[in-house]
């Protein structure tokens, strides 16, 4: 299984492409600025994403990261996802942070819920959420996991 690990920071996955913006951690294979595009993998390159704690400091927003994950994972791929909550201050304590989410945010990118279905027409890229949002105690941040709708 070929898996990417996006921001890795002190998350790191054995065996896989344990990415950051810094080297500073011997185990970070890659270091890239993911606020350039496009990332620097190749098309459907990947089984698993794992974009824990990243995307929330990206400057582009969710619409374009997501897209740029959908590209390079495999058609059976798995995005996990971490993101921090709106409403909860830890979200609010990095100033690194340029979004918050609810716990609904990610509904937008699925055409089998209501909100993906209502609003259908955008995004262009579409997304099967497979473990339904759910709170991290402690974190003010909530996961879920995702597969891209590839034909």
């Amino acid at each position: 299984m070929d898996i990417l690990n996006l921001g890795a920071g002190n998350r790191i996955v054995d065996g896989a492409v344990n990415h950051d913006i810094v080297a500073h951690r011997p185990e970070i294979t890659v270091v890239y600025d993911l606020n350039d595009l496009p990332w620097p993998w190749e098309d459907e390159s990947f089984d698993l994403i794992e974009a824990w704690s990243v995307l929330e400091h990206l400057r582009q927003t969710l619409y374009v990261s997501l897209d740029e994950c959908w590209r390079l994972l495999r058609p059976d791929g798995k995005l996990h996802i971490k993101l921090p909550l709106w409403n909860n201050e830890a979200s609010w304590i990095d100033p690194s942070h340029y979004w918050k989410f609810s716990l609904r945010s990610l509904d937008h990118f699925d055409p089998d819920t209501k909100r993906g279905h209502d609003y259908a027409f955008y995004p262009f890229h579409k997304w099967q959420i497979i473990e339904e949002a759910t709170f991290i105690m402690g974190t003010g941040s909530f996961a879920a996991t995702m597969r891209p709708r590839k034909s």
